[in-house]
């Protein structure tokens, strides 16, 4: 075999590899392939509710519980992530004459879609409902026997600020009133909380469970920055929790506090080492009022 012939080789095997990936390239901008991150590596958070001291309750008419919603300090809904192509895939799009519009990428569900009147366990029904207080998240039930509420879900958004969530309208549990004075330290090129804020919120619930015993409340959200697009001195999240133990009726406005984990393992403001969180769970008479 000549050397010519051997250097043809290399060659071919190059270009055989450049023709794989340019074909993987092509269906993965197509499909959205090469967009598929787990949800926790993007602009993502959680949020769980628990409301316990209502099984075995037995009542009349309808059953209504309402709880916060996240949202921002102003009442607006979080953007789902939407598509971002970078300069390699904008330039395969141009030649490939696809317009822009018809790129097909990952789709994550807005709030309505995951939240909104959806059956879960216990005979409940999910609702978004916008009260005087603002937008709230409900549940339903015509259930003459009653049991505890366990539901959770989980949302990718577009961007949020984990270093000042409450003034740059990064989702929390919605309504807010009577934000604490806030003071900041310094982070590198940004600041954070330097203590734990705390506002008032409110939760509901309906007439027909006047007089019974207490019924508590856990509402939760945690949510993470981009590590892609984040050092790591800057990557980390915050927590927002609303603990209650309630036996009235109606609009009960309640206590919800701001934590922050910046940088991940740096554990110090984050809600669960508070003072907040052991104070209810060492006094079970508590209201949060």
């Amino acid at each position: 075999m000549t050397r010519k012939n051997l250097l043809l080789i290399p060659i071919f095997f190059a270009l055989f590899v450049i023709g794989i990936l340019f074909f993987y390239v092509v269906y993965a901008i197509n499909t959205g392939t090469y967009l598929n991150r787990e949800p926790v590596e993007r602009y993502y958070f959680e949020y769980d509710i628990k409301v316990t001291g209502l099984s075995g309750k037995e009542v009349n008419g309808t059953t209504v519980i309402m709880v916060p919603i996240p949202a921002s300090k102003e009442g607006k809904f979080f953007t789902p992530f939407t598509q971002k192509p970078d300069f390699i895939q904008r330039f395969l799009l141009k030649i490939m004459h696809k317009p822009e519009r018809d790129h097909i990428g990952p789709y994550f569900r807005n709030m309505s879609e995951t939240l909104d009147n959806k059956e879960i366990m216990g005979d409940w029904v999910t609702f978004i409902e916008e009260t005087d207080k603002g937008y709230i998240l409900g549940f339903r039930t015509n259930e003459t026997r009653l049991e505890d509420i366990s539901y959770g879900n989980s949302f990718v958004a577009d961007y949020f600020d984990i270093f000042d969530p409450i003034n740059n309208g990064s989702p929390m549990l919605f309504p807010v009133e009577n934000v604490s004075n806030i003071s900041s330290v310094s982070y590198g090129d940004y600041t954070k909380y330097a203590s734990n804020p705390k506002y008032d919120t409110y939760i509901y619930l309906s007439d027909n469970l006047k007089g019974g015993e207490n019924v508590s409340f856990f509402v939760y959200l945690a949510a993470n920055n981009d590590p892609y697009e984040w050092p790591e001195k800057y990557r980390g999240k915050y927590d927002n929790l609303l603990l209650a133990k309630v036996n009235d009726t109606g609009y009960v406005k309640v206590r919800t506090i701001m934590g922050q984990e910046v940088p991940w393992g740096n554990d110090s403001l984050e809600v669960m080492s508070t003072q907040y969180f052991l104070d209810f769970y060492a006094d079970e008479t508590s209201d949060n009022s």
